[in-house]
């Protein structure tokens, strides 16, 4: 799963995807604009609902191993999420901890699906089982995919574009419960847990 994402350093995305206004997230929470690459840069919002619900659905993730299986995601079209850096929660003795994970400083695209409903677009990011360094935290995680398959993935290629080899280079540390409220958008939120 993944609830909560982090653009640190705009800069480098922003250089990748020719944007000209980014800034620092450090906490993006579902139900906002998040920027997604599709055919261009655009932001749409976090949450996707098919065309063909009557009640919105606001899905954030989506799990690639049954994407195209799922009525829900079927008629819906791939894009990248840039990011460089996620929250997950882990059960500790009845207490949900923070935990950040992250590629040093560089920043990586999720694996997303897009689509229209009733006028808005809305996007999910794909998740795969995690691997075995991150299941301790978390039995999910989010797809990232290497910048060689970013046009495969886009184009909607059916082969394997997922890249476990980045995903087992991710790092992760404790974060401070100040990332549970949405509205805390500050550098805190992803720094590692002085302890005592």
């Amino acid at each position: 799963m993944c609830g909560r994402f982090a653009i640190r350093n705009p800069e480098p995305v922003k250089r990748q995807f020719q944007i000209e206004t980014l800034e620092p997230q450090y906490n993006i929470c579902p139900g906002t604009k998040i920027l997604a690459v599709t055919d261009h840069a655009q932001f749409i919002k976090w949450g996707f609902t098919p065309y063909w619900a009557k009640e919105p659905f606001n899905l954030i993730n989506a799990r690639g191993e049954s994407l195209w299986k799922k009525p829900s995601f079927r008629n819906s079209s791939r894009c990248l999420i840039p990011a460089d850096g996620w929250y997950e929660w882990k059960q500790e003795e009845g207490q949900k901890i923070p935990y950040f994970h992250y590629l040093g400083e560089s920043n990586f695209c999720f694996a997303g699906i897009y689509g229209g409903y009733r006028g808005e677009m809305g996007c999910a990011i794909v998740t795969l089982e995690a691997t075995v360094d991150l299941q301790s935290i978390h039995s999910r995680m989010p797809a990232i995919l290497d910048k060689t398959a970013y046009d495969q993935w886009i184009k909607g290629d059916e082969n394997d574009v997922y890249d476990l080899s980045i995903s087992e280079k991710i790092e992760f540390h404790e974060v401070s419960t100040i990332v549970n409220n949405p509205s805390n958008n500050v550098k805190d939120c992803c720094l590692p847990l002085i302890s005592g």
